[in-house]
């Protein structure tokens, strides 16, 4: 349970925890930050909220939102120019196309090949999944790259998409009718059957997308939920064009069950689960599901998204009940942070424990910078601000939110410290978080239990303390 003093002089001395303690409902999946509360009924303690929203709100120094990424300019080498995050694993897109990861080899999702000297790489200590940071086997000119579970996918100059890693549900996209899967580790990068050149591959926990340069979007890997935005009688769909009807999507997101994309204009759509215990992250309200068909999730503009995988938490009772369904999904719209889903832990950020099934704003607090790029696994979220700095909530058990260990989690965001440069991108696994300073270098802190953290060992120490990782 998380830290009550703390908690209280959190609650006393900033103005994120006003939020907390002066909330409104407004009934259509936004909790306001009015207080509501009478001049003449107010306490000392209310009254210097007030004094301090009003004193605070003078000094605004924020300028206008830009959505724009902001680019690394390389001062470091060797220099990493993109994040991204699995559930256990970590890989950098270098300044000279190759991609280097680290964490978790389980699958073979680093891309090393276990030469079957060290000990188990599942195991997390030694072997692969614990040493230096190194490169991907046979892979070179990457212009892009996403991942999700034990699943990683590049694209290459040429257009081409690679994936290597987990392939228990078609992650890999190797094609086939019915689509070939199985559970063996994959280390060596292999050719997604794509019919043209790739823009972009978006990498969900069970699914993958490719976005393609004539612009249809094409899917392959879990299709139970109709995660792939098509129906076919086979649980695993081969790669093959989403039927996403008149919508022209940019990028897509996905989670478990429930499958997401982002259009030209910024309007975000989901399909799949999007309604009863597996559309926990839908957003949206369905008489059907799952629902093949895109629908729009009434948002504004989307410039950032980022979804969870789902995590069955058991309940107690005789007999037990379901497993819970948790998960959560966010987006950055005009400046403001929305997340919505299920979080135990106050990974919504929102300072409520309820269950948010439509985005909600969340509680990130600056006066200096806006939430322009949010990333979310397991527990966790965190958000980069357009000054470059970073805010985290949810789990903090191995330090993830940049916390001591006093604190056992957070329902709202607080800044991470420790970090001294600007950061440009910020990623998360289940347990760890890697940051993307402008310079080129990167910064984890969180767990190592599986090498996450890119220091060449594990262990099962929580690590609040940004530290550098060693390429």
């Amino acid at each position: 349970m998380m830290n009550r003093t703390l908690y209280t002089i959190a609650i006393a001395g900033s103005l994120a925890t006003a939020t907390l303690v002066a909330c409104s409902s407004t009934g259509d999946g936004d909790r306001g930050f009015d207080d509501g509360i009478d001049a003449g009924d107010a306490s000392p303690l209310d009254a210097a909220i007030r004094e301090t929203s009003a004193s605070d709100a003078t000094i605004d120094q924020r300028p206008e939102f830009d959505p724009s990424d902001e680019p690394v300019v390389c001062a470091v080498a060797p220099c990493a120019v993109q994040l991204v995050a699995g559930e256990r694993h970590f890989c950098a897109r270098m300044s000279d196309g190759a991609v280097r990861c680290w964490g978790s080899n389980a699958n073979g999702a680093l891309g090393i090949v276990d030469d079957g000297s060290g000990p188990d790489p599942d195991t997390g200590d030694g072997g692969p999944s614990a040493v230096v940071v190194g490169s991907v086997t046979d892979l070179s000119g990457v212009t892009a790259i996403a991942a999700a579970g034990a699943t990683t996918c590049a694209v290459i100059g040429d257009g081409g998409v690679r994936c290597w890693g987990a392939d228990d549900m078609g992650q890999l996209g190797r094609g086939g009718s019915p689509a070939i899967f199985d559970y063996d580790p994959h280390p060596i990068p292999a050719p997604v059957a794509l019919p043209g050149a790739a823009t972009r591959v978006d990498v969900g926990p069970r699914s993958a997308c490719a976005v393609l340069a004539n612009e249809e979007i094409w899917c392959w890997g879990d299709n139970t939920q109709l995660l792939l935005a098509r129906r076919t009688d086979a649980a695993v769909g081969e790669p093959a064009k989403a039927n996403l009807g008149a919508f022209v999507v940019r990028r897509t997101a996905a989670g478990t069950s429930s499958g997401f994309g982002v259009t030209d204009g910024g309007e975000l759509i989901s399909w799949g689960a999007v309604a009863g215990p597996d559309g926990v992250v839908g957003g949206r309200a369905a008489s059907m599901s799952p629902d093949a068909r895109p629908l729009s999730i009434k948002l504004g503009s989307v410039t950032s998204l980022a979804v969870s995988s789902t995590t069955l938490v058991q309940q107690g009772g005789r007999p037990p009940p379901p497993p819970l369904r948790i998960a959560h999904a966010c987006a950055v719209t005009n400046g403001e942070l929305r997340c919505w889903g299920a979080s135990r832990q106050g990974a919504l950020g929102t300072g409520f424990p309820d269950p948010a099934p439509k985005p909600t704003r969340a509680n990130v607090n600056s006066k200096k910078g806006w939430p322009q790029q949010v990333a979310a696994a397991g527990e966790i979220t965190c958000v980069r601000l357009t000054d470059g700095t970073v805010q985290c909530a949810g789990d903090n058990s191995s330090g993830a939110i940049g916390e001591g260990p006093e604190t056992d989690y957070l329902m709202f965001f607080v800044p991470v410290s420790g970090i001294d440069e600007r950061v440009v991108q910020v990623v998360v696994a289940s347990g760890s978080v890697c940051a993307l300073a402008k310079t080129g270098r990167v910064v984890c802190w969180g767990s190592n239990a599986n090498g996450e953290l890119g220091r060449g060992t594990t262990d099962q120490d929580p690590h609040p303390v940004p530290a550098t990782v060693a390429f």
